[in-house]
């Protein structure tokens, strides 16, 4: 009943917002308008290109990695015929799923006539590397690259205002489109979130098709919120759910019983016998456990040097934003300017773009490359490297890192026989992990697993096999930092639990708030309707879809980012394109932590366009390289944000 009132409370919302902006700026009510798409249209263009593949495959030797894509591809259609449900799609790294999941998608919204597919992805990161790939199959392409936008709509980040201005409010996004690609975090900020602002697009998520892409980076505290609201939109809203990885959580099993779990769900592959062989097919790579003597920064810079010497092509994955801040600096003495690269959600996400297509020329031309990032490259970036070095975290993470090596299968001996890519798993002398609980937990189940599997406990299996991966997901879950976090506990300014009380109960029965008094079993048995004695607002004060709330921040990346920002503040919010300006400003902001929106406010670094709420940054305070630069001199600035 709590979520089925939101539901209502969605509906209600963006009515009237709709009907305001119709009414106030009568020359943007067209951007409202929609109508269910004629998804025949795509279904023909995806199946057009899936005969481009197949007939490619038949003039061109033997490939088993290929075969194995077009066989999920094809598993994709067949279930795509299906009865609406809950589907899984595990399928290991580099395997196709971007492509599989649409095929699916658009043929089981035809065969259930649907309103909308939507794609739910962990970063805003790789949002416009997914949404490019669906752009060039489905919409046509005008002068200068750009597409008709007909088909998808994409949402970077939140800009709006936590306060939200009348004027906020009208510009806002509402997935009126046939195809969105949107964040995990904006999807559980409309489920659960407080305000209007995220709850106006709840509405949107029944009668669709929900693809969650690398669904194991759901945050622990949303479990149990997550799997109800998903077990609702598919039992009563209409929708259908595929939760895709290769690192498949073990969501309908988990530890509190009367909690519940996610509802059963149907493994698009097969059996388990079909997933083990096809993951012992695509298997690309060898994994080396280097992590019985940490080392310190000079060591794993030694460490690297010697890694990027030996295969000339290495990508280095940390845990934090401080060692790839360091390790970057300290590298940039030894490795030549041209052939070193740094990632990280400092960066815009153009910026990013930018960056991994000149990495990508590099690789696909056999020239040196040497890429120093965060864990944001692991989930569904399209690279390939020779070698991967990963600091020592969860199972289900070093998967995805060995999935941008040999990602294809394209690794040559002098014979011209296939060899495997190498992945280094390293541990770091000292790192703060304060802030990032989830990640020091897998790193501490990781190492009894390689502890087990170096005294072969697993017998002869690849470190990646699904039992393995199953079993860390299970040991995860059983910890005590698991247990307690999985309902959402209510937490003090601090970050200290208070009592038992835990936000899922707030939304569900809140039979342990002394304030109600639930008699819905009683009212259940007499035949009546049950009343509401959910802790709506409250819960929606307390709701955060990460543990840090960020803001977003338009930076000035490029001649094309300061010129977003001008117009903005030359634009009013009557005009007709300002609505236009904010979604294409989206790809230029990035999302900082509230110490440092603070630390940027004092500096006078912050600048707001009018009243509507939407932050731009200095110019000064961004960096060619590294991206947001708080100091705002030009240097690198190293303070430990344990992150």
């Amino acid at each position: 009943m709590g979520f089925l009132t939101r539901l209502l409370f969605s509906c209600l919302i963006d009515a009237d917002r709709s009907n305001s902006i119709a009414f106030e700026h009568p020359n943007q009510a067209h951007l409202l308008d929609y109508k269910r798409p004629n998804w025949q249209i795509a279904i023909d263009k995806i199946e057009t290109l899936y005969q481009g593949f197949a007939d490619k495959a038949e003039h061109s030797p033997p490939n088993p990695i290929n075969e194995q894509r077009n066989h999920i591809a094809q598993t994709c259609l067949h279930a795509a015929q299906s009865d609406q449900g809950i589907f899984t799609l595990t399928v290991p790294t580099g395997g196709g799923k971007t492509l599989a999941s649409l095929r699916f998608a658009v043929q089981h919204a035809k065969r259930h006539n649907l309103d909308r597919i939507i794609y739910i992805i962990p970063f805003t990161s790789i949002i416009e590397q997914n949404a490019a790939e669906v752009r060039k199959i489905l919409e046509e392409e005008g002068p200068k690259g750009v597409f008709d936008g007909q088909w998808v709509l994409e949402q970077h980040s939140n800009l709006e205002p936590d306060v939200q201005t009348w004027q906020s409010k009208l510009i806002m996004d509402n997935w009126n489109a046939p195809i969105v690609f949107t964040t995990m975090v904006q999807f559980l900020e409309s489920c659960f979130g407080g305000g209007t602002k995220g709850v106006r697009r709840l509405h949107q998520l029944s009668r669709a098709v929900l693809i969650f892409d690398e669904i194991q980076t759901l945050p622990m505290n949303c479990y149990y919120l997550f799997c109800s609201a998903l077990n609702f939109l598919t039992t009563h809203a209409n929708s259908s759910a595929v939760l895709c990885t290769a690192t498949q959580p073990v969501l309908d099993n988990l530890p509190i019983a009367h909690n519940g779990s996610l509802n059963s769900a149907t493994e698009i592959i097969g059996e388990r016998t079909q997933l083990h062989t096809l993951f012992d097919t695509l298997q690309r790579v060898d994994i080396h456990d280097h992590t019985k003597n940490p080392q310190d920064l000079d060591g794993l810079t030694n460490y690297v040097n010697h890694n990027f010497a030996q295969f000339s092509s290495t990508l280095v994955i940390v845990n934090t934003k401080t060692w790839a801040s360091q390790l970057y600096q300290k590298l940039s003495d030894t490795v030549p300017e041209n052939e070193l690269y740094h990632l990280s959600t400092s960066q815009c996400a153009r910026h990013r773009k930018d960056l991994l297509d000149q990495i990508r020329n590099r690789l696909k031309q056999g020239l040196p490359t040497l890429v120093i990032s965060t864990q944001l490259i692991e989930a569904g970036v399209d690279v390939s490297f020779r070698s991967v070095v990963r600091f020592l975290a969860g199972l289900d993470s070093i998967a995805q890192a060995a999935g941008r090596c040999n990602r294809h299968g394209e690794m040559r001996d002098d014979q011209d026989k296939p060899v495997k890519g190498q992945v280094f798993i390293v541990r770091p002398e000292s790192e703060n992990l304060s802030k990032l609980p989830t990640i020091a937990q897998g790193k501490a189940i990781m190492s009894n697993i390689l502890s087990q599997w170096a005294h072969n406990a697993y017998g002869d299996v690849h470190l990646l096999h699904p039992d393995i991966m199953q079993q860390f997901f299970h040991h995860y879950y059983q910890t005590e930092h698991g247990i307690k976090e999985m309902a959402y506990p209510i937490k003090d300014s601090k970050g200290k639990s208070v009592g038992t009380e835990t936000l899922y109960n707030w939304l569900s029965s809140n039979n342990t708030n002394p304030l109600t008094n639930n008699n819905n079993a009683q009212r259940h048995q007499a035949e009546q309707f049950p009343q509401l004695w959910q802790s709506f607002m409250d819960a929606g004060r307390t709701f955060k879809a990460i543990d840090a709330p960020t803001k977003a921040i338009i930076v000035p990346y490029l001649e094309e980012g300061r010129h977003l920002i001008s117009a903005l503040y030359n634009t009013s919010v009557s005009d007709s394109h300002f609505y236009q300006l904010v979604h294409d400003a989206q790809q230029y902001s990035i999302n900082v932590f509230p110490f440092m929106l603070d630390k940027l406010m004092d500096e006078n670094a912050i600048h707001q366009v009018r009243d509507t709420g939407i932050l731009t940054l200095s110019e000064t305070f961004y960096d060619a390289q590294m991206g947001l630069n708080i100091a705002g001199d030009g240097k690198l600035d190293f303070m430990d944000f344990g992150m």
